[in-house]
């Protein structure tokens, strides 16, 4: 999946993943969720259920690769991933233990615009309680010892050599370079190798003292308690946080000026090409026309015209689509294609051609009506556990979105119009402003390998 998959962690989410709509009253709220703020400030999302005597649990921090300092990319995944390596109570075997003794499942991660530490317990009280306590203290009294630092960021390193055989994520991490220039969503989430080398611990110190207070943090709940337990629940896990203050928003991200064309040698019988254009951010107000269009443009598989066009009718790829990028501070439109080596430029000129065609002609009635109906109709699959709806809640709760989003959310995609799909695109993508990035064997190393030299 090109852009690094944890960095497009909200926008499927948001995009496919609503409640089931088509049960839901106008009368009765789809998420009916209770919120409320810690005495520290954090912010509560509880989403009470009684399918299951489990309850899942999260801590969102502002504090993705977004905020790592400068030129120390990777600073947040590296501090996600120490939580669990050891508190100022207990080593990470300890940890481990603590929460397999109550069969309790825990994760830490950072992706492009947040970190989320996450715990899944059943409710009995004798296994909940301990395993929040022992979340608590891995969130707010990490150890951070000298030796586990460089230990994970060993790991770390590897982890980012071992992308470099990736072709796709080679082209990921160029196009976020060469989309996002100098803005903070520009490198990696897992950083480059110089940046992860320039990493000391007393910057990971530093992260966490920053970014990690209740100021900054959301708690989400969905299970199977009573409001009395998922106060408890959150106040247990934010009680040993600072208070802090709420992080500054980032800065706007900037249109294109100009095109651009990054190529990347790469031994590989196939070439990588993905192609950004401006965007939005996901709180616009085009949001929705500019999703329901790019369903049709090249998100719904077999059934887009990039697929129609690119794969059945001319054999030049197994697989092409595109996707939106809309993050807080501004975002992409994203086409990508994998094809044979002497076929990138004529891939390339038929999605252009392809996007031009849609944005001057919009979709056809049938198109839309088609689209529609699928966004609508898969609606019932995003949320059937605990672990999609606190997705959803989670995402509504960062990204500012009303709770009651979701509540006429399917009129609202039926309300769209081929001319709303239209005027958004006309108004938001440039075609002649582009960045591409091609990674592969060059010009003479294809004609090399096809015979053709």
């Amino acid at each position: 999946m090109p852009i690094d998959a944890r960095n497009a962690l909200w926008l499927p989410i948001l995009a496919l993943g609503a409640l089931l709509l088509a049960t839901a009253t106008q009368a009765e709220p789809v998420l009916p969720i209770e919120t409320w703020q810690t005495d520290n400030g954090a912010e509560v999302l509880f989403y009470p259920t009684d399918s299951l005597p489990m309850v899942d649990a999260r801590v969102i921090f502002d504090a993705g690769s977004a905020r790592d300092p400068e030129g120390k990319g990777g600073t947040a995944s590296l501090t996600a991933s120490l939580l669990e390596e050891g508190t100022t109570e207990r080593d990470a075997k300890a940890i481990a233990d603590g929460f397999a003794r109550v069969g309790a499942e825990f994760s830490a991660s950072a992706n492009l615009e947040s970190t989320a530490v996450r715990l899944r317990s059943l409710t009995e009280a004798d296994w909940l309680w301990p395993a929040v306590e022992l979340m608590a203290e891995v969130i707010a009294q990490p150890a951070f010892e000298d030796e586990d630092i460089q230990r994970e960021r060993a790991r770390q390193l590897r982890g980012i050599q071992s992308r470099q055989q990736s072709p796709q994520a080679v082209a990921s991490d160029a196009l976020r370079k060469a989309a996002f220039g100098d803005h903070p969503y520009a490198h990696p989430t897992d950083g480059t190798r110089e940046s992860v080398e320039s990493i000391a611990p007393s910057d990971v110190r530093a992260f966490h003292q920053q970014w990690f207070v209740a100021a900054n943090a959301t708690v989400v709940i969905v299970g199977d308690l009573d409001t009395h337990q998922a106060r408890r629940l959150a106040d247990t896990l934010t009680d040993g946080l600072p208070m802090g203050e709420p992080d500054p928003a980032l800065p706007e991200v900037p249109p294109l000026q100009e095109s651009e064309t990054v190529r990347i040698d790469f031994p590989s019988e196939q070439s990588t090409v993905l192609v950004a254009f401006d965007g939005i951010k996901r709180k616009h107000e085009d949001y929705l026309p500019l999703f329901v269009g790019n369903h049709m443009l090249g998100g719904s598989g077999f059934a887009s015209r990039l697929m129609s066009e690119l794969r059945e009718k001319r054999g030049l790829a197994y697989s092409t689509y595109s996707y939106l990028m809309p993050l807080r501070a501004g975002g992409r439109l994203v086409m990508g294609i994998q094809t044979r080596n002497d076929q990138v430029d004529t891939a390339l000129a038929l999605m252009d051609e392809e996007l031009s065609r849609f944005i001057d002609e919009g979709p056809t009635d049938e198109e839309l009506a088609d689209s529609q109906a699928n966004i609508v109709g898969g609606f019932p699959m995003r949320l059937n556990s605990n672990s999609k709806i606190i997705e959803q809640i989670g995402a509504l709760a960062f990204l500012d979105l009303p709770l009651d989003y979701f509540d006429d959310y399917t009129d609202r995609v039926e309300a769209v119009t081929a001319a709303d799909i239209r005027q958004a695109f006309d108004r938001h993508v440039e075609p002649q402003k582009r960045v591409v990035v091609i990674v592969g064997p060059t010009a003479e190393e294809a004609e090399v390998e096809d015979g053709t030299k």
